[in-house]
């Protein structure tokens, strides 16, 4: 009887996951579920394929602050709109209450090696709060292994904005705004380019003035660090990842 459940929920599982592929392969801004997210561009590396993304909410408490995604990502062929290559993830609910927000596909040219050219999702998360705002963007890279979307660089925030504020609102405290830009450096390893990260943070105090509000930016900071690749993909120091 158990093996039949099991059995049972691994067909439901391919069902599903069948029905994404084909919505996907369709590479239209249709929306198939309330609360679905879903974008689709042109991959310049490879003419007539498209890059396809949704993020489909699972089943969860109702009351959840920030519900479960199954994300897909897939490449398409512009013609038929047949799916070439996919990946697929199940994104957790946090437990700081970030709420997915918004997907972007990136096509800069991330050339990894000779033969690999990566593209790029950026995914927006949120937190909606008068005394504790978020909002961060998390950057990861793809590249196409036969039928797969192997990520080589996954969990990179690139855009990170927070602050903390007494219960008057945004008029007593502090915020932060802190971006990186992704570089090719000169460098190599595992016969893959090093990739340069570039950091730049700008903190700002927040007071009652004699003007009312006020705000001062303190003096900017930048860093740099460089990721090699260690034969699968491009390891990230926790630093790099946020909250």
């Amino acid at each position: 009887m158990k093996r039949l459940e099991q059995s049972a929920r691994g067909l439901l599982l391919c069902a599903l996951l069948g029905m994404a592929t084909t919505a996907l392969a369709e590479c239209s801004d249709s929306i198939y579920a309330p609360g679905e997210l879903h974008v689709c561009k042109p991959w310049p590396a490879e003419e007539g394929m498209n890059i396809g993304v949704r993020a489909t909410p699972m089943q969860g408490p109702v009351n959840a602050k920030a519900p479960r995604y199954n994300l897909d990502v897939a490449l398409l062929l512009d013609d038929n709109g047949w799916a070439v290559a996919s990946y697929n993830k199940d994104l957790a609910p946090r437990s700081d209450g970030l709420a997915l927000q918004g997907l972007q596909i990136d096509t800069g040219r991330y050339q990894l090696s000779e033969e690999e050219r990566a593209f790029g999702l950026r995914v927006n998360y949120l937190r909606a709060s008068s005394t504790r705002p978020y909002e961060k963007t998390v950057l990861t890279l793809f590249v196409r292994d036969g039928k797969g979307l192997p990520p080589r660089l996954e969990g990179l925030v690139v855009d990170e904005r927070r602050g903390e504020f007494g219960t008057g609102g945004e008029c007593v405290g502090r915020s932060r705004i802190l971006q990186r830009t992704l570089e090719l450096g000169n460098g190599q390893r595992n016969g893959h380019v090093d990739l340069l990260v570039r950091t730049r943070i700008v903190d700002t105090e927040h007071f009652k003035g004699p003007a009312g509000c006020e705000r001062r930016d303190l003096a900017p900071r930048s860093s740099r660090v460089t990721l090699h690749y260690d034969g699968q993909r491009y390891p990230l120091p926790q630093a790099l990842k946020g909250v």
